[in-house]
């Protein structure tokens, strides 16, 4: 069940709200959280580029469960212009990617988010989401599950008539062959290019798709229903 404590710290331009009745947040990572934040704010682009959602809520959960999400439903209806994050004071597991369908911007582990707060809250500001690494490939593999449990996946195929970026030829080719989990040097051998335009193609799609990564361009894809299932 979420905890419904809240802590809330104001600054002029943005607001921080930690849900947290029984005071599992360290004080140390509320710190660096609102360090982070202050130092992003106070910069001369900071509060024009993020005014559009000012204030920032840390929801503390245990597990997954409906009264949870119902809690979470009502508050992000309530408080539009929130970057919410999910944060789960144990081991983040599969069934949290329900939170996923909510208007919330990513599922982080609390020791996940204690080792590498700088690293989430520059990619929630940049990117607009972020999502623990144990649960990239899970959510890849949530859309087969759905679908069957018995039956594998033997390829992901990008839908080039579902894509809704701007993405050339080139970028769905290199899409495709990062779903089928080729790394650089065999992109380059299979396309006949060389290593470094790879390199630059992978990187421009990265930026397309507001990805911090080759995974993250992945998960990207398959969550935006881009991609069908080849069994």
């Amino acid at each position: 069940m979420v905890k419904v404590n809240e802590k809330l710290h104001s600054r002029p331009s943005y607001k921080v709200i930690f849900n947290d009745r029984e005071n599992h947040f360290p004080r140390q990572l509320m710190k660096d959280i609102r360090g982070r934040l202050e130092s992003i704010y106070s910069e001369s682009r900071g509060y024009s580029e993020y005014k559009g959602k000012n204030q920032w809520a840390f929801y503390l959960v245990q597990n997954y469960d409906k009264k949870t999400k119902l809690f979470l439903e009502r508050e992000l209806l309530l408080n539009q212009h929130t970057y919410a994050l999910v944060v789960v004071n144990t081991r983040v597991t599969k069934d949290m990617l329900d939170y996923l369908s909510l208007p919330v911007q990513g599922i982080v582990s609390l020791s996940f988010l204690s080792s590498r707060c700088g690293l989430v809250i520059d990619s929630l500001t940049q990117n607009g989401i972020f999502l623990e690494p144990e649960l990239h490939w899970e959510l890849s593999f949530e859309l087969s599950e759905k679908k069957s449990f018995h039956t594998p996946i033997k390829q992901f195929i990008l839908n080039k008539e579902k894509i809704t970026a701007d993405l050339s030829p080139r970028d769905q080719q290199v899409l495709q062959l990062l779903l089928e989990g080729y790394n650089n040097a065999q992109i380059a051998d299979k396309m006949h290019f060389a290593r470094s335009t790879i390199s630059t193609i992978i990187s421009s799609l990265l930026k397309k798709m507001k990805a911090n990564d080759r995974t993250d361009c992945t998960v990207k894809a398959i969550r935006n229903g881009w991609v069908d299932c080849q069994r």
